[in-house]
């Protein structure tokens, strides 16, 4: 069980993530076909369940947090997108904020973390572009399937940013996992030179 501080954090992260889909929805028809809200709604299910209790390995935060970096970093540029609107910045900006700062602050189970991880964290991309080329959804016009050049170009970009950003948490959960048992290794050469 989480101690009530984290509670209530993960909760307001799902909050955010939450809000964010619902606005969006208030806004578009198809809401449900683009990459932002599914995310979102998927961090607003996930951080309930977080806020509950702490997974034994940071697979599932990791796996969010590049999520949401794709999700944050890839609008901007391949969208043309603005942030003017509520629903775009809690969902592009805020929530990915939040849930990195739910991986790197909160969580304490790095020392879990293993090198295929990053690897695995492609699976709900790659899930959700299968569907976007078979169902012809068309939400984004930098993912193109009818221009195989710039459509094979762009979703290199994305996998790398996908597989930069996951590689990039594994060093980072290492390094804390290992600050994080140091304390312990510390206090347990203590409590042997005393018994000496």
């Amino acid at each position: 069980m989480n101690s009530w501080p984290v509670v209530l954090w993960r909760l307001v992260v799902a909050g955010c993530a939450a809000a964010g889909v619902v606005l969006a929805a208030r806004e578009y028809d198809v809401w449900w076909t683009a990459l932002s809200q599914l995310a979102n709604l998927t961090v607003a299910v996930a951080f309930l369940g977080l806020a509950v209790a702490e997974p034994r390995t940071p697979w599932l935060r990791g796996g969010l947090v590049t999520l949401m970096l794709l999700v944050g970093l890839a609008y901007l540029p391949m969208q043309n997108g603005n942030l003017t609107q509520t629903w775009s910045l809690l969902e592009h900006v805020v929530t990915p904020a939040l849930v990195v700062a739910d991986f790197l602050l909160v969580g304490r189970n790095h020392h879990q973390m293993r090198w295929w991880y990053p690897l695995s964290w492609l699976a709900p991309p790659a899930a959700y572009l299968a569907w976007y080329v078979g169902g012809d959804l068309g939400v984004y016009a930098a993912l193109d399937p009818a221009r195989p050049s710039s459509f094979t170009l762009h979703v290199a970009v994305l996998v790398g940013l996908v597989l930069g950003c996951g590689f990039a948490l594994y060093r980072e959960g290492l390094r804390r996992g290992r600050a994080l048992e140091a304390p312990v290794r510390i206090g347990e050469a203590v409590s042997l030179d005393r018994g000496r």
